[in-house]
């Protein structure tokens, strides 16, 4: 969607990894709703004609200060008009998700660049906390040199 270097392969590993069976889940009655049962997915956020214009990817944990948090990362928007309907369809997502795993917090990871989903998120009472740097896993580089 707005990642241009993300081939079909790695799309497909993705969605396999936050996708793949968890042994918490009975199917049974009331299976409609079973997808928002999972502790890790994608929740899509799409037209009538099934064209994708959001999307995020979300986990369940628990954090040493919070408890039971919602995490969300990859979190992507295309929105074509200048109303937060894309972004307002997933703010209920990610509520209903918190509601149903007793989540105590919503943690949002978003792109650095995004201005529109910052501001968005910030007007919906989202404040920034717990800081996340990024680096990569190789090679190691001591912080302070001898």
């Amino acid at each position: 969607m707005l990642q241009a270097d993300l081939t079909f392969d790695r799309w497909c590993e993705f969605v396999a990894e936050c996708c793949s069976p968890t042994s918490e889940i009975v199917p049974g009655e009331g299976c409609e709703d079973i997808l928002w049962l999972r502790s890790r997915g994608i929740i899509v956020v799409a037209n009538e004609r099934g064209y994708i214009h959001g999307l995020f990817s979300y986990q369940v944990h628990d954090d040493m200060a919070d408890g039971r948090v919602l995490h969300l990362d990859n979190v992507m928007t295309v929105e074509i008009v200048s109303r937060p309907y894309v972004l307002d369809a997933m703010r209920e997502a990610m509520t209903r998700l918190a509601a149903e795993h007793q989540c105590g917090n919503v943690y949002v990871s978003l792109g650095e660049m995004d201005q529109r989903q910052r501001d968005y998120f910030k007007a919906a009472g989202f404040t920034p906390r717990k800081v996340r740097y990024c680096a990569p896993a190789t090679p190691f580089k001591p912080a302070i040199s001898a």
